[in-house]
């Protein structure tokens, strides 16, 4: 009795001393480090129960108390928390909850889980139930429901029925947190069905309600003192509540990774390509049985998915083939953003593959591709989607429309910049023209995801030529009032009003924000901003580079047939000049061509037909008229025609090649330059330029060929570099330097010299086998422009239907021009195809010389490119295991290879790091320094 009366009293003292000290640093704490340990394990009652209040006195006081945890915690696992007094229970729970307030949380759940493996059910249950309490008041942010998950199947078949009951009261307690994804880890419990039954009894009782913690760990202490010091309003409180309210768990998180390679059948992939399809049918069924986890283990799946990427490309069976988009799709939903690496070299193949028309097939595609999607982003697979959009097989283009439908609701508008915007939109533009019904639909719904996902305003320069067909426009905006975007917008909650009427109406108030800049740019009068939405008006501005962007989008309208031509002009134009226009003489030829000028400038420009004028000044001999007068006449006509009129990229197909040829006028040459700029203003730029050097040099005469490059290296001054026409010029400049015209040399150089102003110094690299004299003229040339800056594009034409885009050409004035990246100047070449499959087994050879030779083969490949694109198809995994290759001369050979893809990719090889970094850790150290 007086030892229980001594050790009550030195408790009591402690608790006292605990809670008076008020530096929660003092160096008083310090001295009962090693003692509160004994305090809670007293194995006197009376003083147990003491020391654990001093105990919760000293924790809850002491900054550093969480030194103790572990060995506090198993005191109170072994000793107190199912002991027989009712306050020493509460106050070992009371002290457990303490520990998770001061962030301990993780080192108590570890001991909370170890007393689960009792033998004493008391002990058990007990814990259990503190684990269910911890949930309950700190939430799934603080404690992990992850390691509670393992613990299901084995608490469920306890013989003690206690032990049962609070497992299920914890499971309960689970789903009101992660909600519909705890049942798949329920089903992998293998529970039994009553007590499946009953669970899913009590979870319809709480389902859809919100779980929100009511005790916070001392750093959300911080955080929500400080909410409550603001002043409190509608939408403040709303996001409180909302950050409280724990975000919907994907059961990914929750699942256990599973290792499927060390699974797989040894023979597995010499069954692969065995002869009868049944047998590769079995194999590729054993795996997606295998896949068949919601997350997999870590480990090398390039074979695996080289092999089933093979299937897809070259199986004949569909059976097959649907098996192995299956697979895909299970490896990449188990493998999340651990797939990306293989990503790259599976969409090409998917998409091609979409020529199938088997359902089965398509549907495993349709799966496979939006799972790898998931892992990758838009930017890494955007040429293979662009290529796909530009199939000869409607299939594929309409499948590919569709993916990227999905696509963009699963994309978050930041991940879509300006760059992918104008470039999928141009595919997208041509691909909805076509004479598909079913294509034009799913083409629309594809616009109208954009619209959704990335916004009206930042996609709006980019819908120029559409909005002139009434039609498809109004497709485009029904469809994209029923789009529904999948992904969480971030930021969103930092847009929303302060007063919660306005948040209702914020929807609906953000479209009507165009208007008013409409009449702004239209000058303020309504008739002249009807006028501008109609697509028609013209506005010329020097915008810097950003006006090429928005002048990207030639317009497109149908090509009108001789009988269609005849039809039009017969209406607007007298019947004697239309005759006298293909006369024999040429000054009748010529007073026709006056007259239809004249006609012409009284006429409205918005409704004068373009491509039918166009057409009918071409009939014989046209604009290849030998006499001098005429020709200027007719060339006048389509200037003016082109500056004020609309003018389409259909009309200038029309005439840009006949124009083109009379570069050899020697009396009309500069009228034949000012017409094919104007076109060019009128429609664009990448495409005239294109047009006029592809002739040029499809034709033999140097005085065409020496013009055109004059006129081509004064228009890039104008314009801007068009990036597109990177390769064309360079491979003609080659041509022109090869010329035995020394004029048309002279021309080529020059314009070498203008494209060395944009691209740098990396022109130079596409010349350097040319003769030393023509090297030295060029860098002559060159050295002209070294240290200057490409000029500001002074020519750009905007033609919109949108206020966006009339809006955004009004801010972009005065601004300066966007810097020019030269990496997206350089032509480079897709090398995937040279990738064999042959000589990916070569580099995986028994064969040391073989493996050698096959790394010069890759090496080679580089060196002729000069310059790659993104897509390596199958190189990247077998190049990696190589950079480990037990002969040292191969791993050296190997870390060359991936230095000279390094250089001739640029910046877009960061998406291989993670696939070569683990070779360039595990390669010999002296290799690696010698580099």
């Amino acid at each position: 009795m007086r030892t229980q009366i001594v050790e009550g009293k030195g408790g009591q003292e402690a608790t006292k001393l605990f809670r008076q000290i008020d530096d929660e640093k003092s160096p008083e704490f310090s001295k009962y480090l090693g003692l509160v340990k004994k305090f809670v394990v007293d194995s006197n009652a009376m003083g147990q129960e003491k020391g654990l209040e001093a105990t919760l006195a000293y924790v809850e006081n002491y900054a550093l108390a969480g030194k103790t945890v572990s060995e506090v915690m198993s005191g109170i696992v072994t000793k107190c928390i199912a002991a027989p007094k009712t306050k020493t229970r509460e106050l070992a729970l009371q002290l457990t909850l303490m520990y998770i307030e001061i962030e301990k949380y993780e080192a108590v759940q570890e001991e909370l889980v170890k007393g689960m493996e009792q033998k004493n059910p008391k002990i058990v249950a007990a814990c259990i139930n503190a684990c269910t309490t911890a949930l309950r008041d700190f939430g799934s942010k603080v404690i992990s429901i992850k390691p509670l998950l393992k613990k299901i199947s084995v608490l469920f078949a306890d013989r003690d029925k206690t032990v049962r009951d609070e497992a299920r009261h914890m499971v309960i307690e689970m789903f009101r947190w992660v909600g519909g994804a705890l049942r798949p880890q329920l089903q992998a419990a293998n529970l039994q069905p009553v007590q499946i039954t009953e669970l899913e009894a009590e979870f319809t009782k709480i389902e859809g309600q919100k779980a929100s913690p009511t005790r916070y760990i001392r750093s959300q202490q911080e955080k929500q003192a400080k909410l409550a010091a603001e002043t409190v309003e509608v939408d403040g409180a709303e996001d409180e509540e909302d950050d409280d309210v724990p975000q919907d768990i994907d059961p990914y998180e929750l699942a256990e990774p599973v290792d499927i390679l060390s699974k797989l059948p040894k023979d597995f992939f010499e069954k692969i390509e065995a002869k009868k399809w049944q047998e590769r049918k079995e194999v590729l069924e054993i795996l997606e049985n295998l896949l068949k986890t919601p997350k997999l283990e870590n480990g090398d799946y390039g074979e695996v998915v080289r092999t089933l990427k093979k299937v897809v490309q070259k199986d004949s069976n569909v059976i097959c083939v649907a098996i192995a988009g299956r697979c895909i799709a299970s490896l990449a939903a188990g493998l999340k953003k651990r797939f990306q690496t293989y990503a790259t070299f599976c969409v090409s193949a998917l998409l091609e593959k979409f020529k199938e028309k088997k359902q089965n097939v398509v549907s495993a595609l349709r799966d496979a591709i939006d799972a790898v999607y998931l892992t990758t982003t838009m930017e890494t697979i955007l040429e293979d989607v662009l290529e796909a959009l530009n199939n000869k097989n409607p299939s594929v283009k309409t499948e590919t429309a569709m993916f990227l439908t999905r696509a963009f609701t699963k994309t978050a508008p930041t991940a879509m910049n300006k760059k992918l915007l104008k470039a999928i939109t141009a595919a997208l533009t041509k691909t909805i023209n076509e004479s598909e019904e079913n294509k034009l639909k799913d083409t629309s719904k594809d616009r109208q995801r954009q619209l959704n996902a990335t916004g009206e305003k930042a996609i709006g320069p980019f819908l120029v030529e559409l909005e002139k067909d009434n039609l498809k426009m109004t497709k485009i905006k029904e469809c994209c009032e029923k789009a529904v975007i999948t992904v969480k917008v971030p930021g969103a909650k930092k847009e929303r009003p302060t007063s919660a009427p306005a948040k209702v109406a914020e929807p609906k108030a953000a479209a009507p924000k165009a208007p008013p800049r409409k009449a702004a740019v239209g000058g303020g009068a309504p008739k002249k901003t009807a006028e501008i939405s109609s697509g028609s008006a013209t506005v010329v501005r020097s915008k810097g580079a950003k006006s090429s962007a928005k002048a990207a989008l030639p317009s497109i309208e149908k090509e009108l047939g001789d009988e269609e031509v005849d039809e039009i002009i017969a209406g607007m134009l007298d019947p004697s000049i239309i005759g006298e226009i293909a006369s024999a003489n040429w000054k009748s030829r010529l007073g026709a061509t006056e007259q239809v000028m004249t006609e012409i400038q009284t006429l409205d420009s918005k409704t004068v037909p373009t491509q039918a004028l166009v057409r009918f000044l071409s009939k014989r001999p046209g604009l290849k008229d030998t006499n001098f007068q005429v020709l200027k006449a007719k060339l006048d006509v389509v200037k003016y025609l082109a500056e004020n009129c609309n003018f389409s990229s259909t009309t200038a197909n029309a005439c840009v090649t006949d124009i083109s040829e009379k570069f050899s006028d020697i009396k009309n040459g500069a009228a034949v330059a000012e017409t094919l700029t104007a076109i060019a203003e009128a429609t664009n730029f990448g495409q005239v330029s294109a047009s006029v050097v592809e002739f040029a040099f499809a034709q033999k005469s140097p005085k065409v060929q020496q013009e055109a490059l004059t006129w081509l290296s004064g228009a890039i001054k104008e314009f801007g570099f068009p990036k597109a026409n990177s390769q064309l010029f360079i491979e003609n400049s080659k041509k022109a330097l090869a010329s035995t015209n020394p004029a048309v040399r002279q021309a080529a150089v020059t314009l070498l010299g203008t494209m060395y102003l944009y691209m740098g110094a990396n022109l130079n690299v596409f010349f350097e086998n040319e003769k030393p004299a023509l090297r030295d003229q060029i860098n002559a040339e060159c050295d002209k422009y070294e240290g200057e800056k490409p000029p500001a594009p002074t020519r750009g034409v905007t033609k919109s239907a949108s206020s966006n885009s009339l809006d955004a050409a009004e801010s972009d004035a005065g601004t300066e021009p966007e810097p020019i990246n030269i990496q997206d100047l350089i032509p480079r070449v897709d090398i995937s195809g040279q990738i064999t499959e042959a000589l990916i087994n070569e580099l995986s050879d028994k064969n040391w010389k073989v493996r050698n030779e096959a790394l010069g083969k890759v090496s080679t490949i580089l060196q002729e490119a000069k310059f790659i694109k993104t897509n390596l198809g199958d190189l990247p995994q077998p190049l990696a295991v190589r950079l480990a290759d037990s002969n040292v001369k191969i791993a050296q050979s190997a870390l060359s290879v991936c230095e000279s893809i390094t250089k001739t990719m640029g910046p877009p090889c960061k998406q291989y790091i993670k696939v070569f970094f683990p070779g360039f850790l595990q390669g010999k150290p002296h290799i690696l320094r010698r580099k």
